[in-house]
């Protein structure tokens, strides 16, 4: 398994610049663009996987480089500039998330440096500014007006500020933060009402969906409106999400909530996009993914720790983790590195952005050192 982490873990260490972004010389998965929101999707995904790969072998290497990566995107941050977007400021919402995110990795290794809590206070203050009356909670910060969509609430969006409270409120404990949190679960713990803002959960599906709006050109796909498809992006993030609040709020309704829709989400993962043989697709079985799989993995190591699997859960789901990742450890070769984990089958998930690809072989990496947890 050594040689295993290290065949990622070397290359994200080498596709970093000395201030620790990703470097378009050198990474494969960097949109060619001068400073554009993709460029924020891969990098804590990136530390989260070089911590794990730390923890596991204790070379400082990796250390260093999720330091990194996980500095520079604290330090990349600014506040919304006059109250709402420009793009050439890199202001939205999932990056304040995803920096908090960040930051809570970067203080579990580092706990006496704490020159980054002001930073880390100022972003859950920028945070707050994209409140609204809504059920989603936050304003993604962008939408579609020519389909008269104001915001497009993304699920994927939203879970990374909840991911970014859980692990900023793991390591500051501020009270506001956590009912900051538990407000933002309400929105997946909702079902959805396709043109409004109430929630995201879909019964139908038995996951999230994309976004409760009309929207139909994303990421990775297009044609499909957004309220009538979920996504293993959503999937894997809500869970970690809500897996992290699950042990810290004291509301009980919320905590059943969440073992429900979790538990129900992870089946829909392994049910919904597991081909025969182990692989995981993106919205179903369109396309096999590395990443995808390793992140169904992830979901089902999460709710299973998180104690919220049915001993009939465990017997059915954790044979099909083990088989997702005996395909995962047959595909992770050395061209992994370049195709992202990409085995087209339908093509219908399309590898775009590149920075997802990363972010996909962080959730590898962050998995790999736990493989024989399963």
């Amino acid at each position: 398994m050594h040689d295993t982490i290290a065949l990622l873990a070397d290359a994200f260490v080498e596709w970093q610049t000395a201030y620790g972004r990703p470097d378009p010389e050198r990474c494969p998965f960097v949109t060619k663009h001068p400073c554009i929101s993709t460029h924020y999707h891969s990098p804590t995904f990136l530390a989260l996987g070089l911590y794990s790969a730390y923890d596991a072998t204790g070379d400082l290497r990796y250390r260093d480089a999720a330091d990194r990566y996980a500095t520079f995107y604290i330090a990349a941050m600014r506040n919304p500039w006059n109250g709402r977007q420009r793009w050439d400021y890199q202001a939205f919402p999932f990056e304040y998330g995803m920096a908090l995110t960040a930051y809570g990795a970067f203080r579990q290794r580092h706990p006496e440096e704490a020159c980054f809590d002001g930073k880390a206070a100022a972003l859950y203050e920028w945070l707050g500014l994209w409140r609204w009356g809504h059920g989603s909670y936050y304003r993604n910060g962008y939408g579609v007006p020519d389909k008269g969509i104001e915001d497009c609430a993304n699920s994927d969006d939203n879970c990374h500020m909840g991911r970014g409270l859980t692990a900023y409120y793991a390591i500051s404990e501020r009270r506001d933060v956590l009912i900051d949190a538990e407000g933002l679960a309400l929105y997946y713990l909702t079902d959805v009402e396709p043109g409004t803002y109430k929630g995201c959960w879909s019964p139908t599906l038995g996951t999230w969906v994309v976004a409760p709006t009309l929207a139909d050109q994303i990421e990775h796909f297009s044609g499909t409106p957004s309220c009538e498809m979920g996504w293993g992006f959503s999937s894997v993030g809500v869970i970690d999400f809500l897996t992290a609040l699950y042990p810290r709020t004291d509301r009980e309704g919320m905590q059943r909530g969440i073992a429900a829709k979790c538990a129900a989400s992870m089946r829909w993962h392994f049910d919904a996009c597991q081909f025969d043989d182990g692989a995981c697709g993106m919205k179903g079985r369109d396309d096999r993914w590395v990443g995808q799989t390793a992140g169904a993995i992830l979901s089902y190591l999460r709710t299973r720790d998180a104690g919220i699997l049915s001993d009939r859960d465990v017997a059915t789901y954790r044979p099909k983790a083990q088989k997702g990742a005996e395909w995962l450890l047959a595909h992770l070769t050395p061209d992994v590195t370049t195709t992202g984990g990409y085995h087209p089958v339908t093509g219908q998930s399309e590898p775009r952005p590149p920075e997802n690809l990363a972010w996909m072989l962080g959730w590898t990496l962050e998995l790999l050192p736990r493989i024989g947890d399963i």
